[in-house]
C-alpha cells in the first residue's frame, strides 16, 4: 500500500511537472498607446490556442506573454499581433489593421524636437512615420503631418 502511494505522488508530480515544460514566457516590445490598445491586444492574444497569459504595461509598451510552445510559437503570436495593427518587436504591423485603428493607437513621433520644422514656414507639427506591412508584404514608409498648438 505504501508503494501505490509513492507510485501516486511520483506520477502526480511528473504529471504536474510536464503541464509546465513547454510553457515560455517572452517580452515583445509593442506600438500600443493606450488602454484601448492594452484591451485589444491582450483580448486578441488570449483567443489563440495555447496562449495561457498575457500583461501590457502601456507606459514601457512591453507585452509579457506566457505560452504553451508546443501548442503555438512565438512568430505566431507576433504575427497575430501585426494582424491587430501593431509592431511586435521587429515584426511590422499589417497595413489595413493600422490603418483601422483609432488615430489615438496610432504612434506619432514629433518633428518639433529637431531644430527643424516640418513645414517651410516653421509651423510646428506632430509627424508620424509609419512602415506597414502591405499585401505583397513589404514595407511602405508614409510621413503624416497635422498641426496642433503649443
Amino acid at each position: 500500500m505504501k508503494n501505490l502511494k509513492m507510485f501516486t505522488l511520483l506520477f502526480a508530480l511528473f504529471i504536474g511537472l510536464s503541464a509546465f515544460a513547454d510553457t515560455e514566457k517572452v517580452s515583445i516590445k509593442t506600438s500600443a498607446q493606450c488602454e484601448e490598445c492594452k484591451a485589444r491586444i491582450e483580448e486578441g492574444l488570449l483567443k489563440m490556442n495555447g496562449v495561457k497569459k498575457v500583461m501590457l504595461n502601456v507606459e514601457t509598451k512591453t507585452l509579457e506573454v506566457k505560452f504553451d510552445n508546443s501548442v503555438v510559437s512565438l512568430a505566431e503570436i507576433k504575427k497575430e499581433i501585426a494582424g491587430l495593427g501593431y509592431w511586435a518587436d521587429d515584426v511590422m504591423p499589417h497595413k489595413e489593421a493600422y490603418d483601422a485603428l483609432p488615430a489615438c493607437c496610432k504612434p506619432v513621433k514629433s518633428c518639433c524636437a529637431s531644430k527643424t520644422s516640418c513645414s517651410k514656414d516653421g509651423e510646428k507639427k506632430e509627424c508620424s512615420k509609419d512602415a506597414v506591412k502591405t499585401e505583397e508584404g513589404t514595407s511602405t514608409p508614409s510621413k503624416t503631418c497635422t498641426g496642433h498648438s503649443h
